[in-house]
C-alpha cells in the first residue's frame, strides 16, 4: 500500500549518503519531494540521476535561519503545505574535549540540533493546521551511547533524541508522528552491485538500509506510530 504518494516531503541532506539513497527510493513512491542541500552543484548533479520531474531542489544551510525560512517558503508556494519532514542534514567532528575547536563543536551543534529546531518550528504551524503530518529525525546510536572522541556529535545526537520526545509529547494531539531513526556504522559508499557482501563479519549496513526504515515508517497508516527504530549491522 502506498501512502507516500501525492505527499509533500522535505529532505534534507539529499545529495549524498543516506539521504541521496532515501531521495531516489522515495521517487518510487511518486510524492512531491523538496530536495535541499548546501551545494547546488550537488542537487544539480542528483537531479541529473533521479530524472524525477515532481521534485524542488532547494540550496540551503539549515543552520541558518534565513534559509530555513526559504525551503519552507519555496516549499509551499510550489506544493501547497508539507506532510513529511526528513531532518537527515548532518555535521561530524571528531576529537576529545580538551582538543575540539569551539568552531568545530559548534559547527556541529549549528545543524544537528539548531538547524533541526528551526525548520521543524517553521513546519509545524502547516502540519496543525491540517492536523496531521509525519517528523523523522535522523539521530544515531550515537545518540544513546558516548565514545571517546565524539563529544560534539554525541552531544547533538543525543540533544536530538530528547527534542523528539519533547515534541511527539507536544503534537500527537494534532495527529502529527515524531520518529527517531538510529543507525549504527553504515557503509555509504556506492559500490557496484556485485561487490556489495549481504553478510558476513565485517559487512556494514548500507545507506539502503536506513531509507528502507525511514519509508516504512512514514509509510504506515497515520494513525501508527513508531516511535524509535534503532539499527545495527547483524555482525560487523
Amino acid at each position: 500500500m502506498n501512502k507516500i504518494e501525492n505527499k509533500v516531503i522535505i529532505l534534507t541532506g539529499a545529495s549524498r549518503g543516506i539521504g541521496k539513497v532515501t531521495a531516489r527510493k522515495l521517487a518510487e513512491y511518486n510524492p512531491k519531494l523538496v530536495l535541499v542541500s548546501r551545494k547546488m552543484s550537488d542537487l544539480e548533479k542528483l537531479k541529473a540521476e533521479l530524472k524525477y520531474e515532481n521534485a524542488l531542489f532547494v540550496e540551503a544551510d539549515i543552520s541558518k535561519e534565513s534559509d530555513s525560512n526559504k525551503i519552507v517558503k519555496e516549499t509551499v508556494d510550489k506544493f501547497g503545505t508539507v506532510d513529511v519532514l526528513i531532518n537527515n542534514a548532518a555535521q561530524f567532528a571528531r576529537g576529545n574535549v580538551i582538543e575540539m575547536s569551539l568552531d568545530d563543536f559548534d559547527r556541529v551543534i549549528a545543524t544537528n540540533i539548531r538547524g533541526v529546531f528551526i525548520l521543524t518550528k517553521l513546519v509545524l504551524p502547516l502540519m496543525i493546521k491540517q492536523n496531521s503530518g509525519t517528523i523523522v529525525n535522523i539521530s544515531s546510536t550515537a545518540g544513546k551511547r558516548g565514545y571517546a572522541g565524539g563529544s560534539a556529535y554525541t552531544v547533538s545526537k543525543f540533544a536530538l533524541n530528547g527534542l523528539t520526545e519533547c515534541l511527539i509529547k507536544e503534537v500527537r494531539q494534532y495527529n502529527i508522528r515524531v520518529i527517531t531513526i538510529s543507525p549504527s556504522l553504515v557503509d555509504t559508499r556506492e559500490k557496484p552491485v556485485e561487490e556489495q557482501k549481504e553478510i558476513g563479519k565485517g559487512v556494514y549496513m548500507r545507506a539502503e538500509d536506513v531509507a528502507d526504515s525511514i519509508i516504512s515508517t512514514i509509510n504506515l497508516p497515520q494513525r501508527a506510530l513508531i516511535k524509535d527504530i534503532e539499527i545495527w549491522g547483524t555482525n560487523p
